[in-house]
């Protein structure tokens, strides 16, 4: 495809979103705009995205909830489903499909799901911490409400929230006898279930016992070993909660997961002839598209197990001197964490080895939460403390089964933190609020590399100038708000956050094991919040200015004498990027609805000096280098259709439509392997209170249209070998799927 072509789709597409933001800003200023009389009204949706609770359209901040319904119609089990929903967020399984998750929000992400590395966007499961990608591809179960906090959140959920946070609440033990239980089949062998029993114990004491498993055959014959990318995991969950006395709550929590599951993989999608002299017996290869019949050289797996114990402590002070209602709010976690698995590029070793992690994460955090000046200030401070340790070893293979290098990495990061914000109704229509966090955080990391060929280790920490990180940052948030009428509130907000620095662990030379420092995002953010036309159409309206510093970037290359990649971060870029974020509910009638959202973003970097790994030169790469999982336009279109049918039941029908404009996978730009624009059907046909019961059935098909887009793309251009020999590679989306899902309610 010619630039020139290139350039109108381009064009064109950033018209199509411009338009539907223009039409959707008609609406704000011209509400006169008919809508139909009789219809049903929009419900009011409380989040907790400030640590209060409050009305999600009296938040100022970009805020996507989703109830434990929603979740159930669009048949979410992985956070990844919500990405469809979310307007400029991505989330995917990590490369090659591992039990990792990345998650780029705003344009803000890290790719590498090492143990060295964190996550640019934060996930929470009843104010819990989890702070790797490693193990946050988890089944969801139980849960009560999923909120998406799209800007920095450093101010009051701390580190490496700089694109974001998700906000996760379960289900809390009450005092009824209830529950649920559910079973579903499907395609490609797929079956499974998950049962939740709510039991009061006594009087003020109640627990929750919750148990799910899934297994599917995986989409992708392996003709040699395993299928690709199946199903095989099971998870449980036990919740306490106890009232002892009129002051003091107590809740705890403990959670398991464990998956024995095959990854998508790698496959080629541009082998090059001059290979043959690297990968002996390998053929030149040029498939652009999905192959769903493929043989691996060995067997692939990803297993993971993880295990977390919560308690959470909270009492209720009451008046204390100036403040009000006065609570303080203990939580102290742990989580383990332990993965092992094997992935490669079929039908070659290549990007492969077996893998194992284990992670240990302990945190404990105070909150105090009050009011003061007659409840018109709104008090929410804390101190956080959290220390984890973790190993990894990969054993890379390049090209046959026995491994040319051995990396090894030790890890232990502390981590301590206190914050505080105040909400002030400044008067009847304005509210202003206040915050500020300070972190300190200490990193050490012991890396060296055993070479199988000739028995010898390279420590390359002691070799190293320093293998310690010490780093310490202030994020601030200001935030003002106005409500034009009942219905509308008008915001702006001023946030800082950051992605902490540390020392790169996958450098195989000395020279590359070095520290990059914090990188900080600086966020300017106007938005509306509107219920407009007597309830019936909820509109709200995000633009934001991001500026990023000392911005962390990933470059990769080859070692042309023992074939071991060459890896480095780099702190070499200003960037800034620019977006628009829409979402829409439309109460068309009691049993109409339609819903939509519209992201779009557009990165840019001002500055970027990129050194090369062969001549040491500094080269401006800030015109040609890329944003990963960014693509300038994304989207979703919901049709829902609720009515009663006699004694039949309830009736639910479900049409969900996305669209993701193409993107980038790596930052060096490589054509041959980015992802295409792509549009993803899913539907849902499902019965309530069947006959009169408490059972429901459903019918339920995701990518209906069966397209094959890729997730992933990884490539050397040049092995510099015997040129050209280059190599492409690139993992892909789930298939079609369909099942059923049969629900009793008791």
């Amino acid at each position: 495809m010619s630039d020139r072509v290139v350039r109108k789709i381009s064009v064109r597409k950033q018209q199509l979103c411009s338009a539907v933001v223009a039409a959707l800003a008609v609406v704000l200023v011209e509400p006169e705009l008919a809508i139909a009389q009789g219809a049903g009204k929009l419900e009011e949706v409380v989040v907790s995205a400030r640590k209060i609770g409050e009305s999600l359209q009296q938040t100022p901040i970009a805020v996507s909830a989703y109830s434990d319904e929603v979740l159930r119609e669009i048949g979410v089990d992985t956070l990844v489903s919500l990405s469809t929903f979310t307007p400029n967020l991505q989330m995917q399984r990590a490369a090659g499909g591992d039990s990792s998750l990345v998650a780029c929000m705003r344009g803000l992400c890290r790719t590498d799901d090492i143990i060295t590395e964190e996550p640019m966007v934060g996930t929470y499961v009843d104010g819990f911490y989890i702070a790797r990608m490693q193990g946050a591809f988890f089944d969801l179960l139980d849960v009560q409400q999923i909120e998406i906090l799209r800007g920095p959140q450093g101010t009051l959920f701390g580190k490496n929230t700089a694109g974001g946070a998700i906000n996760i609440t379960t289900v809390r033990p009450g005092d009824d006898f209830e529950g649920y239980v559910v079973g579903n089949l499907g395609s490609d062998s797929l079956y499974g279930g998950k049962f939740s029993v709510n039991a009061p114990i006594a009087e003020g004491l109640a627990a929750r016992i919750s148990y799910g498993q899934q297994k599917r055959d995986g989409l992708i014959e392996n003709t040699a070993f395993s299928d690709f990318n199946d199903k095989n995991y099971q998870t449980a969950r036990i919740a306490l909660a106890a009232d002892v006395g009129d002051r003091l709550t107590v809740g705890y929590t403990f959670d398991w997961f464990d998956a024995d599951q095959s990854p998508n993989g790698w496959q080629p999608t541009l082998i090059q002839s001059g290979l043959e002299v690297v990968f002996p017996g390998i053929s030149e290869t040029s498939d652009p598209g999905l192959d769903r019949r493929v043989a691996s050289p060995e067997e692939v797996f990803d297993k993971t197990t993880q295990t977390f114990n919560g308690l959470t402590l909270a009492f209720d002070v009451g008046d204390l001197g100036p403040i009000d209602d006065l609570t303080i709010k203990s939580l102290t976690g742990y989580r383990s964490t332990e993965l092992s698995s094997f992935r490669t590029m079929v039908p070659y070793y290549f990007i492969s080895g077996p893998l194992a992690q284990d992670y240990d994460f302990f945190t404990q955090e105070f909150q105090f939460l009050g009011t003061a000046l007659d409840d018109r200030l709104n008090i929410v401070s804390g101190i956080f403390v959290s220390s984890d340790e973790g190993f990894y070893q990969l054993e890379q293979q390049f090209g046959s089964a026995d491994p040319n290098t051995v990396i090894t990495l030790e890890t232990e990061t502390d981590t301590w933190a206190a914050y505080a914000e105040l909400a002030y109704q400044v008067s009847d229509r304005w509210n202003a609020s206040l915050g500020l966090r300070y972190s300190e955080e200490e990193k050490k990391v012991d890396s060296s590399i055993f070479f199988p060929s000739t028995g010898g280790t390279l420590p390359v920490s002691e070799l190293a100038p320093e293998n310690e990180f010490d780093t310490d940052n202030l994020s601030p948030r200001v935030t003002l708000s106005y409500e034009a009428t009942d219905t509308m509130m008008l915001y702006a907000a001023y946030a800082v956050g950051f992605k902490s620095g540390g020392l790169n662990g996958r450098a195989t030379a000395v020279e590359n094991f070095v520290v990059y420092d914090d990188a900080e995002i600086t966020s300017y953010e106007l938005g509306v919040k509107s219920d407009l036309f007597d309830s019936q159409l909820r509109l709200n309206v995000a633009a934001f200015y991001q500026e990023l510093e000392d911005w962390q970037v990933q470059v990769n290359s080859i070692d042309p004498v023992n074939f071991t990649f060459l890896t480095r971060i780099e702190n070499a870029a200003g960037a800034n990027m620019t977006g628009v974020e829409l979402e829409a509910t439309w109460v068309v009638s009691e049993s109409f609805q339609i819903n939509g959202s519209l992201g779009w973003i557009d990165p840019e970097y001002d500055s970027y000096l990129s050194q090369d790994f062969a001549t040491l030169e500094f080269i401006d790469v800030a015109e040609i280098y890329n944003f990963q999982f960014t693509p300038d336009c994304s989207g979703n279109l919901t049709a829902r259709y609720e009515a009663q049918l006699g004694e039949f039941g309830i009736l639910l029908a479900r049409v969900d439509w996305s669209y993701v404009d193409s993107q980038y996978f790596q930052v060096a730009p490589s054509p041959l392997i980015e992802g295409d624009d792509y549009t993803i059907l899913d539907a849902r046909l499902e019965l309530r209170e069947a006959f009169g019961s408490s059972l429901t059935v459903a019918l339920w098909g995701k990518n209906l249209g069966d397209e094959e887009y890729r997730t992933g793309g990884f490539d050397v251009p040049n092995f510099g070998i015997n040129p050209p020999d280059g190599l492409y590679a690139n993992s892909w989306g789930n298939t079609r799927t369909w099942g059923i899902d049969v629900r009793y309610d008791f």
